[in-house]
């Protein structure tokens, strides 16, 4: 009888045991799911900044030879450089985008769809008085005078076409601008014969922002190049993927014949 009675005072231990052990179970396997959602996600956004980091590379690669084209033909790089910066200015930081426009009146504004004539401005605004615009590179133009770049807000051809013939180079978008160096407080090209040396930026980005890549993240990657002609040499050249300082890299490149190698 007292053998029995104790089993009976025993009796649903063994329940709360089991409810323990899969509790412990449960939040395990939840640590596990979101452990795995994780890191599938910071394998995607590599898998994208790679991809992205690519895409520019390989835009980069195709400036280079448009530039080669341009200086080809015309001995000098003054065809596709934007104007050299005037002392223009706006009454202050507020002034829209097409105030002081370097092309002259262009009414191309960056927040619309289909436009990224410039790069992007700065103004230079003192303590009392009117802010100094400054404009910061031009969309390359290709050969064939079509814009090197793709919009997400209006795309117009093949998605990933870098040359503009119909076929689909990368996956993933670009776009290249060109801009003169700065000498000092001015545009390297303000004064006579200076159109021998242009920057070319190129931006990658993945995935693309239609189709499969509609409503994600995209991610973006920026690489820079100076170029000169090979009269005057080659000047700093550096690549570097301006959105991670590490990855900095140096690169030799030469300007001759139509071909950069």
């Amino acid at each position: 009888m007292t053998s029995h009675r104790l089993s009976r005072k025993d009796e649903g231990s063994a329940f709360v045991i089991s409810i323990l052990v899969l509790f412990v179970l449960t939040v395990l396997g939840l640590a596990l799911m979101l452990t795995t959602t994780t890191e599938k996600e910071i394998a995607v956004n590599y898998r994208w900044g790679e991809q992205a980091f690519f895409n520019a590379d390989a835009a980069l690669e195709y400036g280079k030879n448009v530039l080669a084209s341009y200086a080809l033909v015309n001995a000098d790089f003054n065809a596709i450089l934007p104007p050299a910066r005037p002392d223009v200015t706006v009454p202050d930081d507020t002034a829209p985008w097409t105030s002081a426009h370097p092309e002259g009146g262009a009414s191309c504004d960056p927040a619309t769809g289909g436009c990224r004539d410039y790069q992007y401005y700065i103004d230079q605004c003192p303590t009392v008085g009117p802010c100094t615009r400054v404009f910061v590179g031009r969309v390359l133009p290709r050969p064939d005078g079509t814009p090197a770049m793709y919009d997400f807000r209006a795309p117009a051809g093949l998605l990933g076409d870098l040359d503009g013939d119909g076929v689909q180079d990368i996956d993933g978008a670009f776009t290249l601008w060109v801009r003169r160096p700065v000498v000092g407080t001015r545009d390297y090209g303000s004064l006579p014969n200076e159109e021998d040396r242009v920057i070319l930026t190129a931006e990658g980005t993945a995935p693309n922002g239609l189709g499969g890549g509609t409503g994600r993240a995209v991610a973006l990657r920026r690489l820079e190049m100076s170029l000169r002609l090979p009269t005057q040499g080659v000047e700093g050249i550096k690549k570097s993927d301006a959105s991670n300082p590490d990855s900095d890299r140096e690169v030799s490149s030469t300007m001759a014949a139509g071909v950069v190698r």
